[in-house]
């Protein structure tokens, strides 16, 4: 069997997400692709699908103007920053079709202490203008990227020296062999799924310290309803899965709670610094 390349599975990522995020909207809530996180203070579900965005809020300086969403999906993360602080925020994604929503959904507020700007790019290779950015980050979007290697490199590139990258997502804490995994990269397209420790050590080479880790993983919700029905469904999503990009994607999700749950996944905030010069 042929081997797929790179250039491949970015393709596949961007047709996953130009033909499912309509529905990942309509089974979400907030115009967010990410998960809920039910941190302390949090009293609905509205605040627990902003509560990551309100972390990434906590990491800017009180100096800092230039934020780069790396993986912005439709702008929610972008709007929540620029509707809250005088800062320039950039989102990037991989998918046209997310981009026109966020366009649509920013067009739609009225005047913001902030501003945005939406772009189609991969974050593996960022434009070329992209330059000294304050803060850099990436929810749920990091897992993606093809190479890792890139992703920490072309973050390094625009980031200030001071500057911070902060990467909100699953990483590798147990058997790197577990099955499931497969099942998880597959339907989520996700080959970045690595440890802590490798993830320190890219950005070192590519000139981030990794300065903060911080488990998130209690404050999901595993294995609510929606996700019971979807784990008893897995026999006949497995059947529909080489059909179906959205059979793949509950495959996945599946395999993804039962991950966690057992500690072989868990959901981290990682804070990295570009060293000067």
């Amino acid at each position: 069997m042929a081997q797929t390349t790179g250039d491949e599975r970015r393709t596949h990522v961007r047709r996953y997400y130009d033909v499912n995020t309509w529905k990942f909207l309509l089974t979400g809530s907030q115009r967010a692709i990410h998960r809920e996180l039910w941190g302390p203070g949090v009293a609905n579900r509205r605040e627990a699908v902003h509560h990551a965005h309100a972390l990434v809020l906590d990491e800017l300086g009180p100096d800092d103007r230039r934020v780069l969403d790396l993986g912005c999906g439709v702008g929610t993360a972008a709007l929540y920053l620029a509707d809250r602080r005088p800062v320039e925020v950039v989102g990037i994604s991989i998918s046209p079709a997310q981009i026109r929503l966020a366009d649509r959904y920013a067009a739609q507020g009225g005047p913001r202490p902030g501003s945005v700007q939406f772009r189609v790019a991969d974050f593996t290779e960022l434009p070329s203008d992209l330059a000294d950015v304050d803060l850099a980050f990436a929810i749920e979007s990091f897992v993606h990227a093809d190479p890792a290697a890139g992703f920490f490199r072309e973050a390094a590139r625009v980031l200030r020296p001071g500057g911070a990258l902060v990467v909100i997502d699953d990483v590798l804490a147990g058997d790197p062999s577990d099955p499931r995994l497969a099942d998880f990269r597959k339907g989520w397209h996700a080959p970045a799924v690595i440890s802590v420790e490798e993830a320190a050590e890219l950005a070192a080479d590519a000139g981030l310290d990794l300065v903060g880790s911080r488990d998130l993983s209690p404050l999901q919700r595993l294995r609510r309803p929606r996700d019971r029905f979807i784990g008893a469904a897995q026999p006949l999503l497995r059947l529909g899965r080489g059909r179906s990009m959205w059979a793949d994607s509950m495959v996945g999700g599946d395999a993804l709670q039962r991950l966690h749950l057992e500690g072989v996944l868990e959901y981290r905030l990682l804070r990295f610094v570009r060293r000067p010069g």
